[in-house]
């Protein structure tokens, strides 16, 4: 019989699971460096706070993924050898200081897999409108003329799933392109 439960908490401590015992984990973390995020990640670890504020968005980003770095140690922890991983993350792109950067979240977290000895497998790609209200995130609205010079837009975000017959698979995930049509 398939037992479901609810856990509310912070998943880098899911020590009431027992090992190998998930056939399913589905997750879309907070994305390291995106703003919105920012006090979450300083919460945990008050140093990405003040390297965000000294403009070392290098080293926050780094701080953001230890933390999830964790998270995945627990996922790893109890998913079961047949067992699959979904993580939807996106990367970030973002000015500290006038230095534009892209932080890429999915690079982060495909290494720590590799680190654990998953296996990687290639994206999945689709196409997603972007420009229609009641949407989250990559995928709102955007202001007239705003981004009329570009037709489509990159919008990432990666989903992992691990665990065939046996073996650590890590499949990195989607990306999209939205269209951004003129109002």
């Amino acid at each position: 019989m398939t037992k479901h439960e609810i856990l509310i908490g912070n998943s880098n401590d899911i020590s009431g699971i027992a090992d190998k015992s998930v056939n399913l984990i589905i997750t879309s973390p907070p994305y390291p460096m995106i703003k919105m995020w920012d006090a979450m990640f300083s919460q945990q670890d008050p140093q990405i706070a003040e390297d965000l504020e000294k403009g070392q968005g290098l080293q926050a980003f780094y701080k953001m993924h230890d933390l999830l770095n964790a998270v995945w140690k627990e996922c790893n922890r109890v998913l079961a050898d047949n067992g699959f991983m979904c993580i939807n993350v996106g990367d970030a792109t973002r000015t500290i200081n006038g230095d534009f950067k892209l932080y890429s979240n999915h690079t982060q977290i495909i290494n720590h897999f590799l680190s654990m000895e998953y296996s990687v497998l290639p994206d999945i790609h689709w196409r997603k409108q972007s420009n229609a209200p009641n949407k989250f995130m990559g995928s709102g609205m955007y202001c007239k003329r705003q981004y009329k010079r570009y037709q489509k837009r990159a919008y990432q975000g990666y989903h992992f799933q691990a665990n065939l017959n046996g073996y650590r698979v890590l499949f990195s995930g989607f990306r999209c392109a939205s269209s951004v049509l003129p109002m």
